[in-house]
């Protein structure tokens, strides 16, 4: 790989296929426009604050692959620092050396991910040698993740255990039976020395690492450990150590750090920790509070508790102030991000966005404060990467990405609301749809137009004023959109986020159906082309609507959970399920209360099922209960599945995410488009469709 600096290609805009089909259709926005998306994700501004390293992503089309481009934060165009063209996935995870005249960033060349340092001065970038043991008998660490001490002459990194060179001839022969739970090969805290270009283990064979934290004078780091194979299923049991670099074999732990510990980041001085981890209110998993702890230990305090409607959100964005009297984190408002500052002398987080970017999300600064880099984006502007010398304040917009795509011209979101049967506000985003330019767009019935309700994933989650190439696509279609944000949705206060506990497919559900209430009552929505799309557990959502209500005319709904039971015990963790309806055996009650297939003997919508093959977060299982359910029933429904897809790429490449597989996202798309289609069309003709039910 050689170090090239070059322009970013602005000048092929005119000859590249969005270009060509916004030639053939106007202002019309294709799927296979989406194709050609591209991403950008994890900023780095270099230690004197003059540049930022980040990574684009390829799109869909060009093969997804992720590369490393270096912007000048005073603006201007950015250049493309590495060219791979391999089935690896390109170069990820940039970091700068301290002095800021090396980049090092993840590859992967031959069998293992690696770190590669680059110099900024000229030549090529070479791998470093990452492994353990000599000669024949050395073994290479594949590296998941890394960070440089502070003085650069350490690298603390994570990586499995690897096997051996008789464990990998029992793999290559077959002999690879599994013991579920029991398997050696997890992740390990390593450290690479740059003097010696030696790797040693610095966290023990029979803990699992993950996040880690250097301490500003190099001599020491902190990390998350936990039991091997338990969180998942058995609830997390993480720990912090600190090990001294001069006697790496002895580690201390670190009393008073709640079990679900997840992310570390030392004081300036060194005195103090910053952690995220579980709240200590009564919410599902994965709901963050910002912690300190004295580094020798001592009394833990929670910084968050005390603004009810802010949550933090994005653990890359954990930062510590130069003076050591306050903390920065990406945080989460309602519909909004932005980064947060939380001081150490308590009261209220103070709110920083910039004006000139909506949502800011992935933050990073240096140690000398210079200034903040991040992503910036609005539901009707692209995401790019963008600089700002403090927050709140105006940003430069750096990064090109997309440079084919309309600077202008989408659609905006409007933000909505309605109260609740139980009182609660309830917070939408409401898109109009674009006036019909593309071929095959929805008309105008009686000057009305069809609307699809998109109920939002986890259900711990949200929607945001963020970019949606899928929305957009949506409402080329034709079609209006509205993504509510129901009891259970992060970013409005600890009561609302618990809010569905034991109660899936209920309050959430009604706060679903009074957000189509809304759209009939304040928008020209024809109540016969009623449609819903939903991914996990916008998916389950989905089901929950196709047997409860008959007001829609089809439901679309991807990766769903159907049976509470089955998915308990096959999905890949339980741990987060848990806390909503407890164990299935021991309340099956409530979890077949909360299944969608409870209610699937009442179901008449017309059904489409989108699965990934390899999904182990919610196993293809589901989706074959439901289909199976409703087709001996006599409702219309079609499965459609999806090789070598997990729960995620499917999701993105739907989406419009960058992802390996060239088609799926584009035939997933053309599935949507034809089931709304024929059944808001056949609606349409019956009278049938918005007309009846709850």
């Amino acid at each position: 790989m050689k170090l090239r600096f070059v322009f970013a290609a602005l000048l092929a805009a005119a000859a590249s296929p969005l270009a060509a089909q916004r030639a053939k259709y106007g202002p019309c926005l294709t799927s296979e426009a989406l194709r050609h998306y591209q991403t950008v994700a994890d900023p780095q501004l270099s230690p004197h604050g003059h540049r930022i390293v980040y990574v684009q992503r390829d799109s869909t089309a060009a093969g997804a692959a992720a590369h490393l481009w270096l912007a000048s934060t005073a603006g201007g165009p950015p250049r493309q620092l590495t060219f791979s063209h391999n089935a690896h996935g390109g170069e990820t995870s940039p970091a700068w050396t301290p002095g800021g005249r090396d980049i090092l960033f993840l590859a992967q060349r031959d069998h293992a991910r690696t770190i590669y340092s680059l110099p900024l001065n000229g030549g090529e970038a070479r791998p470093l040698t990452i492994q353990i043991g000599a000669g024949k008998a050395a073994l290479p660490l594949s590296v998941q993740q890394f960070a440089v001490s502070p003085d650069g002459n350490w690298i603390a990194l994570r990586a499995r255990q690897p096997l051996t060179k008789a464990q990998q001839a029992a793999r290559k022969a077959k002999r690879d039976a599994v013991i579920v739970h029991e398997d050696p090969h997890h992740d390990r805290l390593w450290l690479y020395s740059f003097a010696t270009g030696k790797t040693i283990p610095l966290s023990p064979a029979a803990r699992q690492a993950a996040a880690f934290a250097w301490h500003p004078d190099s001599r020491a780091l902190a990390y998350v450990s936990a039991p091997p194979g338990r969180g998942g299923n058995l609830g997390p049991q993480y720990e912090v150590e600190i090990v001294s670099i001069a006697a790496p074999h002895h580690a201390r732990t670190l009393a008073g750090v709640p079990s679900t510990v997840s992310s570390l980041a030392y004081s300036p001085g060194g005195s103090k920790l910053a952690l995220t981890a579980q709240s200590r209110h009564d919410t599902p998993p994965g709901v963050s509070a910002l912690y300190v702890i004295p580094a020798a230990g001592g009394a833990i305090r929670d910084l968050s508790d005390s603004d009810n409607a802010l949550m933090p959100a994005g653990r890359g964005s954990l930062a510590w102030s130069r003076s050591g009297k306050s903390l920065f984190i990406g945080a989460q408002r309602g519909t909004e991000l932005a980064l947060a500052r939380y001081d150490l002398a308590g009261g209220p987080a103070a709110w920083l966005p910039s004006p000139s970017a909506p949502t800011a999300m992935g933050f990073a600064t240096n140690r000398a404060h210079t200034g903040w880099a991040f992503i910036a984006q609005a539901t009707n502007r692209l995401p790019q990467i963008a600089y700002a010398k403090s927050l709140p304040g105006p940003a430069t917009i750096l990064s090109r990405a997309n440079s084919s795509w309309s600077s202008s011209g989408w659609v905006q979101a409007r933000e909505v609301s309605w109260p609740s049967v139980g009182g609660d506000v309830i917070h939408a985003l409401y898109y109009a749809p674009r006036a019909p330019a593309c071929p095959g767009a929805a008309p105008l019935r009686d000057g009305k137009f069809p609307l699809i309700l998109s109920p939002h994933g986890g259900p711990t989650g949200a929607f945001l004023q963020t970019f949606s190439p899928l929305v957009q696509w949506f409402a080329r279609q034709g079609w209006a959109v509205l993504e509510p944000n129901p009891r259970g949705s992060t970013g409005y206060g600890f009561a609302f986020v618990a809010a569905n506990k034991n109660d899936l497919g209920d309050k959430d559900f009604q706060d679903e159906i009074a957000g189509v209430a809304w759209a009939l009552a304040h928008a020209p929505v024809d109540t016969r082309r009623l449609g819903v799309y939903g991914y996990s557990y916008g998916g389950e959502m989905a089901g929950f609507l196709e047997g409860k209500t008959h007001r829609f005319a089809a439901i679309i709904a991807g990766a769903p959970v159907i049976d509470q039971y089955s998915e308990y015990g096959t999905e890949n963790g339980s741990w987060y399920d848990r806390w909503f309806f407890g164990r299935p055996w021991r309340r099956p009650q409530d979890a077949w209360r909360q299944s969608p297939l409870a209610y699937a003997a009442k179901a008449t919508t017309p059904m489409l099922l989108l699965q990934g093959q390899a999904d182990i977060t919610d196993p293809i299982g589901q989706s074959e209960e439901e289909y199976r359910a409703l087709r001996q029933d006599g409702v219309p429904v079609r499965l459609v599945t999806f090789p070598r897809e997990v729960h995620g790429t499917l999701a993105g490449g739907i989406a419009g995410a960058p992802e390996v597989e060239p088609w799926h996202g584009f035939e997933g798309r053309t599935q949507i488009k034809r089931w709304f289609d024929r059944y808001f069309a056949l609606a349409r003709k019956s009278g049938a469709g918005g007309t009846g039910g709850k």
